[in-house]
């Protein structure tokens, strides 16, 4: 029984009650019945796509496999929604003093779905395969565990040992750890094609039963090393586009989806037609940006590139992006890591400019020393982002600017312009990591190609800062390290934060501990799916599920 099917049957209890007393006032029962056991209740969701390889190392290039690696699977530890890592099937862990030897110690009661007991040989397992020549998966992946040794010197003892201290690493062992037993033999290639995609088997909160191209089946595990969910079972459904999902969200053939970026108008739609739903806001780990090229004249003056920055009305940009917050960091919000920042606004911008030397001319145009300042910002040649650039460069005109919109394909604008620093003014998103931290994107050393500080940010003061947050182990220091990079980024305007997207994750009203938090991952939003429970239907799981 859906949830939607028991919801419409307790519309129906009161004249079942009252047909009841008049039968046994009757004397129509002389004997008593056993209660009727409770129903089954399944939660479904609609996804946008299908699965091809629901197996964690393969997983994160695919939303659909991405949420059923996030339900069948875990790691040795979990992403809460703020990025601190939890205890997942290490209930503990220690560090050396010099930040390189991570030692984990696993729970005593972890069970994959086949009933076989988890233990640290499967952690090497998955990690060795990881590490394998020829492995297929993201290559991001391949490189964040490149040089790590591990050794596993009992059943339940994990140890890395790392070739330098890095902060981040903790945050990587959220990997989902796969099961030796069904897989050892299996070569790198072997394993990407291996029929464990069709019936993968895990040690997470739901276990497979049943997979299709156009559905998969999941059922609770009531073993689950964190307590057993509440929810009997959950079925995510297949959808080729977006709109095809909307349209069963208005039939009332799904109970929740996660809907795709900007479609703000559908997801109005869909309420109105659903009042049985509520929409929650997952925010993103990442922002939407004006990219300023520091490395080129006249932008490589900090004056001028504040002027700029400052000619920028965040809450006027928003009318194009609902559900987007305003942005200036290059922290997000809700990270641990986040510091609030200020930043000046329009109205100090013709202060500013003046300040860097650019006065208006007799055609009300920017200028220095009779040179016009005249930029040219490139984009997405995609109509919501042209709009939203078309926006920002009518802001910027209004300062003084004489400023040229040039829409481009994507793989021109990334490849041939921002990896090459060919440009003046981008607009562009940037995705942070799980850990917040910002130095591929902005420290000094990586401006030369294949670097991503595409804003040539050259400032020793910042590199020093995103240098000492990657080496200590101190969380207070780290934060204090990020916020403090934070005001130099603005008071140095290396570019220009201008918001902070989000994606809208639609629930039933009646949906309780759904943990909220930045949606790192279409699967985040399964991060607590253990203590999810619908009100009136369950009692509030016990054990560790709110952890």
């Amino acid at each position: 029984m859906s949830f939607r099917d028991l919801r419409r049957s307790r519309l129906l209890l009161p004249a079942t009650l009252a047909i009841g007393i008049t039968a046994l006032a009757a004397g129509w029962y002389s004997f008593t019945t056993a209660p009727a056991p409770a129903p089954r209740i399944r939660y479904v969701e609609g996804v946008v796509g299908a699965p091809q390889r629901p197996n964690p190392l393969f997983a994160r290039e695919h939303a659909a496999d991405e949420d059923l690696a996030a339900l069948l699977f875990s790691g040795l530890v979990r992403i809460a929604g703020d990025g601190t890592p939890r205890p997942d099937l290490a209930e503990a862990w220690d560090v050396t003093p010099d930040g390189r030897t991570y030692s984990f110690r696993l729970r005593s009661d972890l069970y994959w779905h086949d009933g076989e007991r988890v233990d640290s040989a499967d952690v090497a397992f998955t990690i060795s395969r990881v590490q394998q020549p020829g492995f297929q998966g993201a290559a991001t992946l391949a490189l964040r565990w490149r040089g790590v040794e591990l050794q596993a010197p009992d059943a339940r003892t994990v140890i890395f040992r790392l070739p330098e201290a890095r902060a981040d690493f903790l945050v990587q062992t959220d990997l989902g750890v796969l099961p030796e037993h069904l897989l050892s033999g299996l070569s790198v290639r072997e394993l990407l094609e291996s029929p464990f995609h069709r019936a993968p088997v895990g040690s997470g909160p739901y276990r497979l039963v049943e997979l299709s191209p156009e559905r998969a089946l999941l059922e609770r595990n009531p073993s689950y090393h964190l307590g057993a969910p509440a929810i009997d079972q959950i079925e995510l459904r297949f959808f080729a586009h977006a709109t095809a999902l909307e349209e069963a969200l208005v039939r009332g053939e799904l109970d929740g989806a996660l809907l795709e970026e900007g479609r703000h108008r559908q997801t109005a739609a869909v309420l109105e037609r659903r009042p049985d739903l509520r929409a929650l806001a997952l925010p993103r780990n990442g922002f939407t940006l004006l990219y300023i090229n520091n490395g080129r004249p006249p932008l490589d003056d900090p004056a001028t590139r504040r002027a700029i920055a400052a000619s920028i009305d965040r809450d006027a940009l928003l009318a194009l992006v609902p559900g987007a917050t305003a942005g200036i960091s290059p922290i997000v919000p809700h990270s641990w890591a986040h510091s609030p920042v200020s930043a000046p606004g329009p109205e100090q911008a013709a202060e500013r400019f003046a300040a860097a030397g650019w006065l208006r001319n007799a055609d009300g145009e920017l200028a220095l020393a009779g040179r016009v300042l005249s930029l040219t910002l490139i984009t997405n040649a995609e109509p919501e982002r042209v709009a939203l650039a078309e926006l920002v460069a009518g802001q910027l005109r209004a300062q003084g600017l004489e400023l040229t919109v040039e829409p481009l394909p994507a793989f021109e604008l990334v490849g041939a312009r921002l990896g090459f620093h060919d440009y003046d003014l981008a607009l562009f998103g940037w995705e942070s990591g799980v850990d917040p931290d910002p130095y591929s994107g902005w420290h000094t050393s990586q401006i030369p190609p294949p670097g991503r500080n595409v804003a040539s940010y050259q400032d020793s003061v910042s590199d020093r800062m995103l240098e000492g947050a990657r080496r200590t182990l101190d969380v207070t220091e780290r934060r204090a390290l990020y916020a403090a990079f934070a005001e130099r980024f603005v008071e140095q305007a290396a570019s220009a934060v201008l918001f902070y997207p989000s994606r809208t994750h639609l629930v039933p009203s009646s949906l309780r501990g759904v943990e909220p938090g930045l949606l790192f991952r279409s699967g985040s939003r399964f991060r607590n799916v253990h203590a999810f429970y619908f009100e009136g239907a369950h009692d509030p799981p016990g054990g560790d599920a709110g952890r």
